[in-house]
């Protein structure tokens, strides 16, 4: 079996956050290992009525701040103490890579949602970082 050293926890800041959080700290304390965590504010478009443009920068900045609060409250309130905490905007896939290579970890955790009928022909994140990523990746069932 593995031992892993360092996991990063890649929340999304809905009801099945907190979950997510809770079983990444299990498994960092059954590997005595570090525990990092992300959240990505997704890029939003914003129609002008000829183009679509990406939110001004205050904007961008306020959710990332929002966003870093309410992380902050999650961790205390799961009595979660971690290595890293990161706020970042863009793709949620792509960011989460990026920061996994850069922390050096080596199990990522994501919650992943059963997908039926007409969602299941759409893209999902959770199978984007699965397929992409260059370590191992813990799914997380989600109702």
């Amino acid at each position: 079996m593995a031992v892993y050293r360092h996991l990063l926890a890649a929340i999304a800041l809905d009801e099945h956050g907190e979950r997510i959080l809770l079983r990444a700290k299990e498994l960092a304390q059954q590997f005595d290992a570090r525990l990092s965590a992300i959240h990505v504010v997704e890029y939003i478009p914003l129609e002008t009525g000829e183009a679509l443009m990406a939110a001004p920068p205050d904007l961008a900045t306020q959710l990332q701040d929002q966003a870093h609060a309410r992380l902050d409250a999650l961790c205390s309130q799961c009595q979660v103490t971690l290595d890293q905490l990161r706020v970042v905007s863009g793709s949620v896939a792509s960011e989460t890579h990026r920061t996994a290579a850069e922390i050096g970890a080596d199990l990522i955790v994501v919650g992943h949602h059963p997908r039926h009928g007409l969602a299941a022909l759409f893209s999902h994140i959770e199978e984007d970082i699965v397929q992409r990523a260059h370590c191992d990746v813990l799914a997380l069932h989600l109702p």
